[in-house]
């Protein structure tokens, strides 16, 4: 349900405020963007659990993702986000 959420304002969001000539530029980048990181982690987890533990590992990747969602939500140009309603 949270990533149906933010795909909804994501992509108001962007079509919104983003010019129409950049939109494939932008998608482009939120798509590797996206994307990349999924086999760099699967790739280093085995090699650190190895070195620090599975435990120390999910705790440590788990403490990084509940830090790193909310980090957003301090940017007051992204609480304040005003889409246009009248088509203009």
């Amino acid at each position: 349900m949270p990533s149906e959420f933010f795909t909804v304002v994501w992509e108001t969001a962007s079509n919104t405020h983003v010019p129409e000539r950049l939109l494939s530029r932008v998608g482009a980048h939120d798509e590797f963007w996206s994307f990349v990181p999924i086999p760099i982690g699967q790739l280093s987890t085995p090699f650190l659990a190895t070195v620090f533990g599975t435990a120390a590992v999910a705790v440590t990747g788990g403490g990084v993702a509940a830090v790193a969602m909310p980090v957003p939500l301090l940017m007051p140009s992204l609480r304040r986000i005003e889409i246009n309603r009248n088509g203009d």
